[in-house]
């Protein structure tokens, strides 16, 4: 099925029910959650794609965030369209994985150099940070 398919039917999707159980038996202090994310390794053919711009089901993580009471993790973060983003931000995310795009930073240089590669991720975690995520507090200690 194509990735709109999964989006509209939710198959996949974390539920509240059982985020509730596994939080209650395991204790655990963070959750991650799938509503919408696309989370997997890149393979060495699509290294350089564009990942898939997913959508996050906001109502569905309201419910988790009501449910378990506790900070939610995104895996997948790279691709989502930012304003996405920060109402996941409002509504229970409290830390994203954007593995892809700072794989795809290092990618980009290192057969030049890795001090140049190492440079180019954290040149675009800036960037994301300060100009994209805009994560309110963290723009101001970067220099």
């Amino acid at each position: 099925p194509s990735y709109d398919e999964l989006f509209a039917s939710g198959k996949g999707f974390t539920s509240p029910e059982e985020a509730h159980r596994f939080v209650e038996q395991t204790k655990v202090d963070w959750l991650s959650v799938a509503v919408g994310n696309i989370h997997g390794a890149i393979s060495g053919a699509a290294k350089s794609n564009k990942k898939v711009e997913a959508r996050l089901n906001i109502e569905h993580l309201r419910k988790i965030r009501d449910t378990v009471n506790i900070p939610l993790v995104l895996h997948g973060g790279s691709g989502i369209n930012v304003e996405c983003l920060r109402e996941s931000f409002r509504n229970g995310i409290a830390k994203i994985n954007i593995g892809t795009t700072i794989r795809q930073a290092y990618e980009k240089y290192k057969e030049q150099s890795v001090s140049r590669a190492q440079e180019s991720v954290y040149e675009e975690t800036k960037r994301l940070i300060k100009e994209e995520l805009m994560i309110e507090g963290s723009a101001e200690m970067l220099a």
